[in-house]
């Protein structure tokens, strides 16, 4: 047992080592197209960014865009109907479903959610909004660079078939098993044509009926706080550390409704904060009281280099929603939480066998469950913990 505690952890040492990322120490430049002769900063057209999101997708715009011939390629027309596809797949199989249980189970939740903290999230927006519908502010933190935009209007009849196989190849993990996979990220999301986690997001976004609204570079300074820019810049070919982003967008039928997301690509292990100290202040002054989820996160915060992270959602969160892949169930006072259970706690995947809780596997024995019926987290994903913060 000591030896595979000592095998999981030097593989988290090796994971972050390979994909180390920080946060940003100070404001990025503007993103803009720029004249060559006089470079001028020009406006992005309104919601420019809207119609790159829905094309990603394989959604017809409602308007005339400036992909217009692009949309009428079979290249697109044929992707565009997979895509509807195997989206009316998960939505049967798993979206449904989430957002009649979040509707059941976390009405109250999601009335009094403002910011959702999602730590080790990826690229993840799709679950977020699903089971968090209402809030204003996600705040999303993955190893994976921020990245660039797709440039649609390079796109011709050569390098449109690559880029929609790249796409599928980068969903295919979130769509089939509900979680991204770390490793594969590393591929899927450093190509020619997918380029860090902007894409998936902008589709996302697009695919939830959400208008994609602004997108800005949005660092951590030195002094924790977000430093916005006035547009966007793309990052390709650019070191991932110091990049981070802020969406602005609208739920559908609601555009005088303006929420924001924010995605911070960030070694946030205690290894990794204490090389950041504007990260670090960051997220110890997020905001009192948010609702952290966590899911498919490797059983991080389980180990002792994780401890800041840890201590930060039991500090902060006034609701946590998570797997038992999430904070392990001996980290919590049971004077400071309830809780409620939900499915089955089976032993955890082959890997992370060495990580079963006694502790919460004698929960589930003595206090019973609540069912549920979609997939969260690995394997069979029949477990489900959520946590509310006791009122002093």
């Amino acid at each position: 047992m000591k030896i595979q505690k000592w095998i999981f952890q030097f593989a988290i040492v090796l994971i972050i080592c390979c994909h180390f990322v920080a946060c940003s120490q100070g404001p990025s430049k503007a993103d803009t197209t720029q004249d060559n002769k006089t470079k001028k900063i020009l406006p992005v057209k309104k919601y420019y960014y809207n119609e790159v999101a829905k094309f990603l997708a394989g959604i017809k715009p409602d308007t005339i865009t400036p992909f217009n011939a692009l949309i009428k390629k079979s290249q697109w027309i044929r992707y565009s109907r997979s895509f509807d596809s195997t989206w009316a797949k998960v939505n049967d199989s798993s979206l449904v479903r989430v957002q009649k249980w979040s509707d059941s189970e976390l009405r109250d939740i999601n009335n009094e959610t403002k910011t959702l903290f999602y730590p080790f999230s990826g690229p993840d927006f799709l679950y977020a909004t699903a089971f968090f519908p209402n809030a204003e502010k996600y705040i999303l933190f993955g190893l994976e660079k921020t990245g660039s935009i797709t440039d649609v209007k390079n796109l011709n009849d050569r390098n449109l078939n690559s880029l929609f196989v790249s796409i599928n190849k980068a969903l295919e993990n979130i769509l089939n098993r509900s979680f991204f996979i770390t490793l594969n990220m590393s591929s899927q999301l450093n190509n020619q044509d997918v380029d860090g986690v902007l894409p998936v997001l902008m589709i996302f976004m697009a695919r939830t009926g959400n208008t994609v609204k602004s997108i800005k570079n949005a660092n951590i300074g030195v002094d924790g706080k977000v430093i916005v820019a006035d547009t966007f810049l793309s990052t390709r070919g650019q070191s991932r550390v110091d990049k981070g982003v802020e969406i602005t967008f609208s739920p559908a039928g609601a555009d005088s409704i303006v929420k924001k997301l924010y995605y911070f690509s960030a070694d946030i292990s205690d290894a990794g904060l204490a090389q950041n100290v504007g990260c670090k202040t960051y997220i110890q002054n997020i905001d009192s009281n948010v609702t952290t989820f966590i899911k498919s996160a490797s059983y991080l915060l389980h180990s002792t280099l994780f401890v800041f992270m840890r201590n930060t959602v039991l500090s902060k969160s006034k609701f946590l929603l998570q797997d038992d892949s999430g904070i392990a169930y001996r980290f919590f006072d049971q004077k400071k939480w309830k809780f409620q259970l939900y499915g089955t706690y089976d032993k955890p995947i082959p890997v992370f066998s060495y990580c079963f809780q006694k502790d919460l596997n004698t929960a589930y024995t003595a206090s019973g469950s609540k069912p549920f019926d979609f997939k969260y987290g690995y394997g069979k994903g029949r477990n489900v913990l959520l946590a509310r913060r006791i009122a002093n």
